[in-house]
């Protein structure tokens, strides 16, 4: 009553005050749709945004609070960024990877130090067989996805062109499934 008083009392139209309550209602509408719609929204614009920068991790909490990152498809492979122990790194996502492999000059990034190392360990690559070191205790981090204590293999330099995200991440998660185009990260 108080409003409606407030209201006839300004002086303005009948017709000028019925549409801006219109037009508040439908923002009030707006609103509350866009609420009950919040996680379908949501995954919405993860799929617009992974295709319009492939390789980003997108991260998705549904409504019973699981989480998942999904992976757009970069040429032929699923390619990602991440962290290791917070540094930015990028992904080659490789399920015939046993473990994840980190590039010297990757792991130097990541604050491990490559020339205290022991390069004992023969991986087979594409580009044939390869000299890793093990190394632990590591955290990776793709999207909202994070794993401390990780074990990682450090190749030298120029024996891989990038990182590979390997089984011992992906055995950790709940689940992972390919959808064309797309890899989904369930946690």
């Amino acid at each position: 009553m108080v409003l409606a008083a407030g209201l006839f009392a300004s002086g303005q139209r009948f017709g000028q005050m019925a549409r801006q309550a219109g037009l508040w209602l439908a923002v009030l509408i707006v609103l509350v749709v866009g609420y009950e719609y919040r996680f379908e929204l949501q995954a919405s614009a993860a799929r617009v945004t992974s295709g319009l920068m492939p390789g980003t991790a997108i991260t998705q909490t549904s409504a019973e609070g699981d989480l998942s990152v999904t992976i757009q498809r970069r040429g032929r492979h699923f390619e990602t960024v991440g962290t290791v122990n917070g540094s930015r790194q990028e992904f080659l996502v490789d399920t015939g990877a046993s473990t994840i492999v980190l590039t010297e000059a990757n792991a130097r990034k990541a604050g491990i130090d490559p020339e205290t190392l022991d390069y004992r360990i023969p991986v087979a690559t594409a580009n044939g067989t390869a000299m890793a070191a093990r190394v632990s205790d590591i955290e990776v981090a793709i999207g909202g996805i994070v794993r401390p204590g990780m074990i990682a293999l450090v190749a030298r330099d120029g024996q891989l062109s990038s990182n590979l995200l390997g089984m011992n991440f992906l055995d950790t998660l709940s689940s992972f499934e390919f959808q064309r185009d797309r890899m989904i990260l369930r946690n």
